[in-house]
């Protein structure tokens, strides 16, 4: 009597597996063929005041198709690709992750509606102002430079830029290009930006030395990367000419790294977004790459007020990037704040660190 019940349990548990399996192979084939498509997405939050920073020409830019440089792979669900993606830049060991990345940014970016499919993207600020306010800062969304978070999101921007105004401190979020433009095209953007407002200074009642920078993730990349490596030099592609804006002085008051990835060496795999793949599949130009970007070995911006805030469970670039920079910051004797979120992974809300941030920066702004 017993081995029948026995008999009948598995073989109903063995039914239940079955119709297990076939839901979860027809869920997981429909993420992959996708067969209805991604939908565009959310608008990008008050991109009707968008003001393009670049002239008729933009350094970098040219009429050719991204696809043709893009290794995508079928048409998979925005969901899975996300997953595949944000998985797979994490880590210190190099992994071939290049279709990964650039499936994301294809299914997220290009048919989100947020990039075009050629390489004729116009970057562009989206201001928040105040008024009797001479101060401002820039804030850079991160997106692991597969994408920006204020594409369809606020938390990185809309969001940061309200704190400042309560503040009474001017905002402009930065819509930089990435993936799958070039180092050092992004960063290009972030000078483009500076310069555009000490050039328009007097259009937005700003005092030109009082701009500072604010970046999250892959945006504290990009704040880090332009102060140490970027600020003051000519790096513009040998088709580009400058004009007015490019001969206006990049330098800014201060700079706010949250969450930061301010080196690749923890996200090896993350280089397919920003470099040649070939080079990053080559070992001997991958490790150049890797010590070429590491900013702690590259600090100069001993002169420059920096805030940096990092979780000590950070599980998407860790925590030893953001110590290791600010070693190097204090041993250069750098004005360097540091804000540690205690048991916060990556992406921390502004509960941990923006009433610091806020009181840091006004005291940088006051002292000009």
């Amino acid at each position: 009597m017993m081995m029948r019940i026995v008999k009948k349990i598995a073989k109903m548990a063995g039914i239940l597996l079955v119709i297990l399996t076939l839901f979860m192979g027809i869920g997981y084939a429909i993420l992959v063929i996708n067969p209805l498509g991604n939908k565009p997405g959310k608008p990008v939050a008050d991109i009707e005041d968008k003001v393009e920073i670049w002239g008729e020409e933009v350094a970098g830019n040219h009429s050719g198709s991204k696809l043709d440089d893009m290794n995508i792979k079928g048409n998979p669900n925005r969901l899975l690709a996300t997953f595949k993606f944000s998985t797979g830049i994490v880590g210190e060991d190099y992994k071939d992750n290049e279709a990964a990345i650039d499936t994301f940014t294809y299914v997220y970016e290009i048919e989100g509606g947020y990039e075009k499919s050629t390489y004729e993207d116009k970057p562009y600020l989206i201001p928040y102002t105040v008024a009797n306010s001479d101060s401002a800062v820039i804030i850079m969304p991160g997106g692991g430079y597969g994408f920006k978070e204020m594409d369809g999101g606020t938390a990185e921007g809309k969001e940061v830029a309200a704190s400042l105004n309560k503040a009474g401190i001017n905002a402009f979020v930065l819509h930089y290009r990435s993936n799958p433009y070039e180092w050092p095209i992004p960063q290009l953007d972030v000078q483009r930006a500076v310069r555009f407002l000490r050039y328009h200074a007097n259009d937005y009642g700003l005092h030109p030395d009082r701009i500072g920078l604010i970046g999250f993730s892959a945006g504290g990349y990009q704040t880090g990367s332009f102060i140490n490596l970027i600020q003051g030099e000519k790096l513009f592609p040998a088709s580009y000419q400058p004009d007015a804006i490019d001969a206006v002085d990049d330098q800014v008051a201060s700079a706010a790294m949250i969450y930061p990835a301010l080196t690749y060496r923890y996200n090896v795999p993350m280089l397919f977004a920003s470099f040649n793949d070939e080079d990053v599949r080559n070992p001997e130009k991958r490790e150049e790459l890797l010590q070429q970007t590491d900013l702690s070995t590259h600090f100069r911006t001993a002169h420059i007020p920096q805030f940096i805030a990092y979780g000590t469970k950070d599980l998407a670039i860790g925590v030893k990037g953001p110590q290791e920079y600010i070693q190097s910051a204090r041993n250069a004797d750098a004005d360097v704040t540091v804000l540690v979120a205690e048991d916060q992974n990556h992406g921390f809300k502004q509960e941990y660190y923006m009433r610091a941030y806020l009181e840091w920066v006004k005291k940088i702004f006051a002292s000009l």
